[in-house]
Parts: structure tokens; sequence; C-alpha cells
């Protein structure tokens, strides 16, 4: 039988993502720590850990997973990563998850058969055994716009639940009371910080949650033009946070063909600013992320992790949303 990374946790006592750091140089370990491991994986037999080490060659290759391309959310992050990565002479290889964890199983397969240099991934959420096995393979990886719990990787994220606490106080201080959310599927980390930032704000200003007021539109423009029309049916909100910027899309189609003005009858705040929001009448009101900012940093964090920088500690950046008011949340007369 091969010896395996599974061995040498059992032969070390540690956990199989300490073996992983130690002999792919993939996070921060203590020194002595990574001696012992590399020494019992010397003396054990764990060729994979030798023939990796000899052969790895650069391929000047980068994977980039996002989890929709038709979201021009990605399409900015991935510019920021570009422009970092190509002028180090990396080319990205580019996937679309579709949030679909299947799809992104696939093609975090494609891009280890194309021995990528690194990836960057926006994860679908779900089972994360596959991700792992990336690591294991000493592939650097940095997440993008959300984490995932226990694993040990540089990721570049924001502080969602900010964002929304400070969108859902303005439509309170605006005079809104009955304040609705469209959400993206609660299983994903942005939504779920999201939902947790609107609640935070509702319960700050001694409004009592209301179930009714919740709809979750699955981060489409489908599932937001739907949302908006049950919570407008069911529940009469008076003002509407909206969780993403594709679900503003439909949710605002919505209320067009429900014949709702805004802000005269429904207050709306969108999560995310792009540049149709200060277009349309009347302007949207938004939660800015900086978009860009995101790719371009993630990049900066891969290229370390390329460079051999490998007793570092892993590197988790928060960025600051920032509120810009327009007309679709101010209360007329």
């Amino acid at each position: 039988m091969p010896v395996t990374i599974k061995d040498i946790a059992d032969r070390a006592n540690v956990s199989t993502a300490t073996v992983s750091r130690a002999l792919y140089n993939t996070g921060y370990i203590k020194e002595e720590t990574r001696k012992r491991i590399i020494e019992i994986a010397e003396e054990i037999g764990y060729e994979k850990y030798r023939e990796t080490e000899k052969t790895r060659i650069k391929s000047n290759l980068a994977g980039v997973i996002v989890s929709d391309i038709t979201n021009p959310f990605f399409t900015q992050i991935v510019r920021g990563i570009e422009d970092v990565l190509s002028p180090t002479g990396y080319s990205l290889l580019l996937c679309n998850a579709d949030e679909n964890v299947e799809k992104e199983k696939n093609y975090l397969k494609v891009l280890q058969n194309k021995k990528v240099d690194g990836v960057i991934l926006a994860p679908a959420g779900g089972d994360d055994r596959y991700i792992r096995e990336v690591i294991n393979r000493g592939i650097p990886l940095v997440l993008i716009d959300r984490l995932i719990d226990d694993l040990d990787v540089d990721g570049v994220i924001i502080d969602n639940v900010s964002g929304a606490y400070e969108g859902v106080s303005h439509l309170v201080s605006e005079g809104y009371r009955r304040i609705g959310i469209i959400t993206g599927p609660l299983g994903i980390m942005t939504a779920r910080e999201r939902f947790d930032g609107y609640k935070k704000a509702l319960l700050a200003a001694g409004i009592e949650i209301d179930e009714n007021l919740v709809e979750d539109g699955r981060y489409t423009q489908e599932g937001g033009y739907r949302a908006a029309k049950r919570l407008i049916e069911k529940a009469n909100p008076d003002a509407i946070f909206i969780a993403n910027n594709v679900m503003t899309t439909g949710a605002l189609l919505a209320l067009r063909e429900m014949k709702i003005k805004i802000p005269e009858e429904i207050g709306i705040v969108g999560f995310d600013d792009l540049e149709w929001a200060s277009l349309i009448d009347p302007p949207l009101t938004t939660i800015s992320q900086p978009i860009y900012t995101i790719g371009s940093t993630a990049a900066q964090l891969l290229i370390r992790r390329l460079n051999r920088s490998a007793k570092i500690r892993k590197e988790v950046v928060v960025l600051k949303p920032r509120l810009i008011v327009r007309e679709s949340s101010r209360k007329r007369g």
C-alpha cells in the first residue's frame, strides 16, 4: 500500500492539513513541526512528496473560478486579478461554476490537469473535500468573496454584516419600518452575513424581525423578480433591501411591472454599486464594494504564495463597503 498524507499525520499526531502545509508550503507552521513531518515523510517513504518537490515545473498559468460570469461583480474582480498577474508573466484560465458545486469540482480537476501554479476561487459552497485535495497537492489557493470554515488558506472578503447594517439603518433613518429583504441562498456566506446585518439593524432600531418580509432570490435576476413580487403580494413592505446587484435588477423589473413608484411607495437599497445604479430613474441607493480591489488583492496574495513565501501565516483581508445614498431610498413629501 502506498504511503499517504494520513499515514504521516497519524505518525506525527497532527492533522492532514498540517502535514499538507509542511510538505507543500501552503501555510504557516512552526519550523520544528515542519522538520518533524518532513523527517517522517522521508522515513516512511512518501514518494509523492519527493516526486512533487523534484518535478514541479512552473506553468505560468493561474486558474480563476467564479460563480457567475454574467454578474458584472465577478467580471470586475477578474479584471483586478489579471491586471496584477499579467505583468508577472501569468496567464489566466477562467472558469464559470454557475453556483454549481459539481461544475466547480470538475473545473478544479481541469485546472489541476492543466498544471496551474495556483487557483483563485469564489466557492459555491457545500462539500469542500475536493477543494482540500487541491491544497493537499501543494497548489496555492486564494478564496474571494466567500470563505470556507476550517480551510487554512488566504482570502479576500467584504465586511458584509456592516454593509447590510448600514444600508438597512439608512432606511430606518428615512422613516421606513416594514423593511423587507431579498437574500441570496443562506448556505452561502455572503448571503448569510448580509441577512445577519439586516437583522442586526432592525433589532438595533427596536423593530421585530418579520419572517413574512424575508424572501430568497437565489442570487439571480429571475429570483429577485419573483421574490419582489412575493414580498409585495404577501407582506406589503414600505422598503426592500436587496442583497446583490442581479437580484436588484430583477426586483426593479417586478416593481415597474406592478407600477409601484420608487421611492414614493417603496424605498430601495441594493448591494453592489455598478455603473447603471446612478443612471436609472430614480438613481439607486447602494452598498458599494471595492470590487476591483478584491481581485487585485487576491492576485497579490497568490503571488506571495507562488514566490514560495511558505512560512508566512495565512492572511484574510476584509475590505469595507460604503453606503452611497441616492434618490431610491429618500422619502418624499
